[in-house]
């Protein structure tokens, strides 16, 4: 008995430290890192799932064929098309595949366009949303391996508000048919530009590394993941998350205090993990609302849990970029779409022996209490592992391999401080360059003024531009950005003396 209460009291100081650390952890996704050459890879993925999501109001014209409505076959069509594109995608032949998929895409779509409906006008919907499939495939591995960390949050931000804008224009505005044509067909023609765009050169090195074992921090994040199409699932029978007679306004609410989230996130450099914790309270609060006779309260706050789906997208990009390479990021997309299957078919045999709402509140309580209680695995493997530093940087580096973090190379550095980007890395002046190698030695302002031949004044000032520069507020953030390239940099340095 003396064991085990010791084994608890040592597991619930890791959980309070870990909660602590967690909650004062920062990320820096300053939207000056978002590359202008990298923009086609930015908009395929957040434009494809977007159309995804709106292809039901536009193409859908009541046709059937085979016993089947429109939309049933054009999304078989979609997933068809997604997944023979994704089984012969390799690093070699993706930009290849891109500008296929373009193609087939604009082939369908163009005599779609004109044609005034019938069995013509589904079999070219079904052709182009083949190509659709094929485009939202390639796009997933330029999302995951060519973009870097603030690309990717600000990516993952444009797929829920295009989808929350989407969704909540559907329900409240009659959109004349000319606007909605003319909607999809400029989505389809930038969708088709950045496929289009995409270059072979781009990929090379980016997907062919070793990898012999998952990292746990994957798992982690696929907890998150799962979370949020169980909680989503459950929702569809759940009476808090239907939209309420004229909740427009809050329905407007919901996007802008997801707005409001995005600009704090940036602006006050939070983790991800604290958005995790929004999604997961927002989802418990909409029941909560709900139970109390507040059914518009409950719909905003279901609407903003939607965040749930930015962090996912965000957290598995950043990690399979780390951690996989294109073989693993196939698996992991094959165990997604399984995963998410099985959630729909067991919540809806569940749906018809237990209480639609009582699903709902415990799997939305559940799954945020054993959040909670993973805090020290979220804490060891992934916001605070050895390499979680890279959350903080423009772009993750690769690992070949999840052991090799700590091997030592013969010059006694370690390979994850070797990776770290150094000050060629950025934007920073030759001066205030000097000024960063001088700081990360210890000197203070007043130090760096006389080796320098500057006065403190005008050393104060390069401070604050390269803090400014650097998207950073403190001494202490510099350290955790550049501490160890300047490490292996003085070692390089004084093994030469």
């Amino acid at each position: 008995m003396q064991k085990q209460s010791i084994r608890k009291k040592g597991y619930l100081s890791n959980l309070t430290s870990s909660l602590q650390n967690l909650w004062s952890a920062q990320e820096m996704l300053a939207p000056r890192n978002i590359r202008k050459r990298n923009l086609p890879y930015f908009f395929a993925f957040p434009v494809a799932m977007a159309f995804i999501n709106i292809q039901d109001y536009v193409i859908d014209d009541g046709w059937r064929a085979f016993g089947l409505a429109n939309s049933t076959l054009t999304f078989i069509s979609f997933a068809l098309g997604a997944m023979v594109m994704f089984a012969f995608s390799k690093e070699r032949n993706i930009a290849l595949i891109s500008k296929i998929s373009a193609l087939i895409t604009m082939a369908g779509f163009l005599p779609w366009l004109f044609l005034p409906g019938g069995y013509p006008s589904l079999v070219c919907s079904i052709v182009f949303m083949a190509g659709v499939g094929g485009c939202l495939s390639s796009s997933s591995f330029s999302f995951v391996f060519m973009l870097n960390n603030t690309e990717r949050f600000f990516g993952s931000t444009m797929i829920v508000l295009f989808i929350g804008l989407i969704e909540l224009l559907d329900g409240y505005v009659r959109i004349p048919r000319v606007v909605q044509l003319i909607l999809i067909t400029l989505m389809l023609m930038v969708l088709c530009l950045c496929m289009f765009l995409s270059k072979s050169g781009d990929y090379n090195g980016k997907g062919n590394k070793e990898v012999k074992k998952l990292d746990p921090s994957i798992w982690l994040v696929f907890f998150i993941f799962f979370s949020y199409f169980a909680i989503r699932i459950t929702g569809f029978y759940a009476s808090a998350f239907q939209r309420p007679a004229n909740s427009f306004l809050w329905g407007g609410l919901a996007l802008c205090i997801i707005v409001s989230f995005v600009i704090i996130q940036v602006l006050f450099k939070r983790t991800i993990w604290t958005l995790c914790n929004v999604f997961f309270i927002t989802s418990i609060l909409s029941h909560l609302m709900w139970y109390v006779d507040l059914p518009k309260a409950a719909y905003l706050f279901s609407e903003i849990k939607e965040l749930g789906l930015m962090i996912t997208f965000f957290l598995l990009g950043c990690v399979t970029n780390k951690f996989c390479n294109f073989r693993i990021h196939k698996y992991l997309v094959l165990i997604s779409m399984a995963g998410v299957g099985v959630l729909y078919l067991g919540i809806d045999l569940l749906h018809e022996v237990m209480p639609t709402e009582a699903i709902a509140v415990v799997t939305s309580s559940v799954l945020f209490i054993l959040f909670l209680m993973l805090s020290p695995a979220f804490s060891q493997y992934l916001f605070f592992a050895d390499w979680s530093k890279e959350f903080r940087l423009i772009c993750m580096s690769s690992e070949i391999g999840t052991g090799s973090i700590r091997k030592i190379q013969k010059d006694g550095i370690p390979i994850e401080e070797q990776r770290m980007p150094s000050l060629d890395d950025t934007r920073l002046s030759p001066r205030e360059k000097q000024v960063v190698c001088l700081l990360l030695q210890g000197m203070t302002l007043r130090q760096v003024a006389p080796e320098l031949g500057l006065t403190p004044a005008t050393v104060a000032t390069y401070s604050k531009t390269i803090y400014k520069k650097l998207g950073i507020n403190s001494r202490a953030e510099l350290f955790i950005m550049f501490g160890h390239s300047q490490k292996a940099m003085v070692l390089e340095t004084d093994d030469k003396a």
